[in-house]
């Protein structure tokens, strides 16, 4: 459980100090109250599992914890709250955390020695966000399996940017369109602000009118294709028949200078991160993921993040038939901000494709932010019927827990607005308290033992 140290008074508080202590202290107690009542519900049947026997897994977006975006947690008061959330879990997969690990430090210190974790590098590029994968655990409840690994795409396999395939224009490519036609105009924009002014937040495009010409720029070249029949007059040496004009033969392709295409395969967004761990007689491989977002109404972002997660399931299939040939025995099991639209939906799909499966337990909750009507986070397992001898996925429970209704309440805005110096929203300040995702979480049956000794000859 979480250390309270820091919360203990002093004669050297001063009124305001000891006024926020005895409030977090007040809000520990219901929220460990509300913690225990929602995994082992009061008068429930059956009654509340051995604890012993299980091993509970989570998943949280941590929003941009680290970042320090409106105050960040600036005090201890919330990393308490986190602190106690995370403490009822065995493993937790985090997503959303930064480079600085200063406040993530502060949090783990909380959690105790107990606990330890694994992060990634951060993520390079803009869809990355300068985020990391982390996997926290606690070492009296499971076992680090001492093999982890990011998992990339191949070559030939990766993802295709929204933007598609772009030519730069600059310096030296031309188009020219015929009759002097000009393309000047008003077109529907999405726009933000920058620098005083309006700059474009997502690409335009103008379609060409047929006859147009392409001026192409110094350094191109002509490509014969690899296994392309010809006659040889000499050691190391082809014929080659070139039409003219240069077109329309499936054997040539037209090779551009460096640099003048966009980079638009591309690999995952965030690298998703893979980690073995064993509890009690349950092995199973965990990969954390946060998917591309872009906007739900950009048509060619939304496949970009379809697309994402459809080869992310492909990849891990691929990697677990491979694998569990050595050891059958292990699940897999792939968890975090999906950014899944909700059930029906292509999102949906493809995290179900390959062999993946999502528990109908998760399958029934409404949604894992905040406002409970998205279906961003979620958890699933590659054929979890598969035998692999005497262990089975045994589900004993899977949920979300809403701490909004115990920390940071509605109730409580009076007491935080003297904290909010910018515009923004008690509702929107809060989330970067918390977060504006709810923790997910599958409780699994971690003792096989009966079954190992029924399998013994």
């Amino acid at each position: 459980m979480p250390f309270y140290a820091g919360l203990k008074l002093k004669a050297t508080d001063d009124a305001a100090t000891t006024a926020r202590k005895q409030r977090v202290v007040s809000r520990l107690i219901a929220l460990r109250a509300a913690l225990t009542n929602h995994f082992a519900p009061a008068g429930a049947a059956p009654p509340p599992v051995d604890r012993l026997q299980t091993v509970r897994i989570g998943t949280w977006n941590l929003r941009e914890f680290g970042n320090g975006k409106y105050g960040g947690r600036d005090d201890e008061e919330c990393l308490y709250y986190i602190a106690e959330i995370i403490s009822n879990f065995d493993i937790v997969a985090l997503q959303e955390i930064r480079a600085d690990l200063n406040e993530f430090s502060k949090l783990m210190r909380l959690l105790g020695p107990e606990w330890e974790y694994l992060a990634t590098d951060v993520t390079d590029g803009g869809p990355g966000n300068g985020e990391r994968m982390v996997f926290a655990y606690n070492r009296s409840r499971a076992r680090f399996r001492n093999i982890a690994g990011e998992l990339t795409l191949a070559e030939d396999g990766k993802i295709r940017a929204a933007f598609g395939e772009r030519i730069r224009l600059a310096p030296t490519v031309e188009v020219t369109l015929p009759g002097g036609t000009d393309l000047s105009g008003t077109y529907p924009a999405r726009l933000r602000s920058k620098g005083g002014g309006k700059v474009l937040d997502r690409d335009v495009e103008i379609d060409l009118p047929a006859g147009c010409t392409l001026k192409l720029p110094d350094g191109c070249s002509v490509v014969v294709v690899k296994n392309t029949p010809v006659h040889s007059p000499g050691a190391g040496q082809a014929d080659i028949d070139l039409p003219t004009p240069i077109a329309g033969e499936e054997r040539l392709r037209l090779r551009f200078p460096n640099d003048s295409f966009d980079d638009s395969l591309r690999q995952f967004a965030r690298t998703p991160f893979l980690i073995s761990f064993q509890a009690g007689w349950l092995k199973v491989n965990l990969c954390t993921v946060h998917i591309y977002y872009g906007e739900d109404d950009d048509p060619a972002k939304m496949e970009q993040r379809r697309r994402e997660i459809e080869l992310l399931t492909a990849a891990l299939a691929k990697k677990a038939e491979s694998e569990l040939k050595y050891d059958r025995s292990a699940f897999l099991g792939v968890l975090g901000d999906f950014n899944i639209i909700g059930a029906g939906h292509p999102t949906m799909e493809a995290l179900e494709s390959s062999g993946f499966v999502v528990p109908e337990s998760l399958k029934s909750i409404p949604g894992s932010n905040v406002s409970r009507d998205q279906h961003y986070d979620q958890i699933a397992f590659w054929k979890p019927e598969r035998d692999r001898g005497y262990a089975r996925l045994d589900i004993i429970g899977a949920d979300i827990f809403d701490y909004f209704e115990h920390v940071f309440t509605t109730a409580d805005e009076p007491i935080y607005s003297p904290q909010i110096t910018s515009s923004v929203s008690y509702n929107t300040w809060r989330t970067y308290k918390m977060s504006d995702h709810l923790p997910m979480w599958i409780e699994l049956r971690s003792n096989f033992s009966a079954e190992y000794l029924d399998g013994m000859p």
